[in-house]
């Protein structure tokens, strides 16, 4: 009798054990966006190394797991107008092909942004600030060429990135915010009106960054009721995400998701990445501070680049927790998201490693350097699965 319920017991184990094994399975086989068909697009940052040196591994994998794109570089202001005689449509014309070659939606970002824009388009050459009506045909006839020669090929355009204070106001510190001598108002709402007029099928969004401080949002609301009430189209507010192990509060992202949907506009998240490593040591300052020679010197290198030889495997499992608590507060609000897009194919690609201190290793995507699933890929994958 007892070899029986041992042999029965023993049985049973193993019939569980299978059906955990065949769950597993099937859990490593499905891929983001199978996972959240029913939810939201899901996107990736391409480099265009992948596109120029035609890497198939990494175009596979994009292939495999997203259904959206973003370009990194190719459809800023520096790359399309580097001069004032010169225009460059090629790399982006290379991104939109293989795009529509692979069946993604190709984003177009970003038409007006103070970085990454040659100074000709608020400085003349002898360094002095140009006039309001020159900033203003400058910035008209970048977007009359780019549109119109993207138009068809990309379904939608970050018309203006990043041009709202932390306080809630517009910025002053740089581009366009600091020499334009008018209405910032009046040239957000000119470039969004020249971006309707000359693609009128292309989807136009408002963008940025450190959107879970309300203050901020408070800004991005403005624009968005100030184009309205001219009559002027703006169709979504892009969420960057650029976020860490312990920052922000989810509270905090779920509240911002609620403000922009109330709008009446689509809301998304941009530019999905965590960034794990600590950004000071013993008091020092964060942000601009880091670029401090200083702090590239042995000590300090010790402390804010800790896994230049690879991730323990706890810190690891610190990333997927932190993974899958963001994305499973994303996906609560799922009715209320269009895309969420990671900023980077793989850790190896991500603009984490060397900002804001150069050689900086860090780990803050799904895909690790060797095109493998991390284990926060597991986390963000399985979570339409265990509500």
């Amino acid at each position: 009798m007892k070899k029986t319920c041992l042999f029965l017991c023993l049985a049973a184990t193993m019939l569980v054990g299978c059906g955990n094994q065949s769950e597993q399975k099937n859990q490593k086989d499905i891929t983001l966006k199978e996972a959240f068909k029913d939810d939201f697009l899901v996107g990736v940052a391409v480099a265009q190394d992948i596109i120029t040196k035609n890497d198939t591994a990494a175009i596979n994998l994009i292939c495999e797991q997203f259904n959206a794109v973003s370009p990194e570089d190719v459809l800023k202001p520096e790359n399309i107008h580097p001069a004032p005689d010169v225009w460059n449509f090629e790399p982006g014309d290379a991104y939109c092909k293989f795009a529509a070659n692979h069946g993604l939606k190709p984003l177009g970002h970003t038409l007006m942004w103070h970085n990454q824009t040659p100074d000709f388009f608020w400085l003349k050459e002898d360094g002095t600030v140009r006039s309001e009506e020159e900033m203003k045909k400058n910035l008209v006839e970048y977007i009359e060429k780019t549109v119109t020669h993207f138009a068809g090929k990309v379904y939608a355009w970050d018309v203006v990135n990043e041009i709202v204070s932390e306080e809630g106001g517009y910025r002053s510190d740089k581009g366009w915010e600091k020499y334009y001598p008018g209405n910032l108002d009046d040239l957000v709402a000119l470039a969004f009106q020249t971006a309707q007029r000359c693609d009128s099928n292309a989807e136009l969004y408002y963008n940025d960054y450190n959107m879970w401080r309300q203050t901020k949002v408070d800004g991005a609301v403005h624009i968005v009721k100030m184009l309205k009430e001219k009559g002027i189209r703006i169709d979504g507010v892009g969420i960057q995400a650029h976020w860490g192990l312990n920052y922000p509060d989810t509270k905090d992202i779920e509240t911002t998701i609620d403000r922009l949907h109330e709008l009446g506009v689509k809301v998304m998240i941009t530019e999905l990445d965590i960034d794990m490593l600590p950004f000071s040591k013993e008091g020092q300052m964060t942000g601009k501070a880091m670029f401090d020679p200083a702090l590239q010197r042995e000590e300090f290198m010790r402390w804010l680049n800790p896994y230049a030889d690879g991730l323990p495997e706890d810190v690891g499992q610190q990333i997927a927790d932190r993974y899958e608590e963001i994305v499973r507060t994303i996906y609560k609000k799922r009715d209320k998201i269009a895309r969420v897009t990671f900023w980077g194919l793989h850790d190896g690609l991500s603009w984490k490693n060397n900002y804001p201190i150069p050689n900086r290793t860090n780990y803050p995507l799904l895909f690790d350097r060797n095109l493998n699933k991390k284990k926060a890929f597991y986390s963000v994958v399985n979570i339409p699965n265990t509500k």
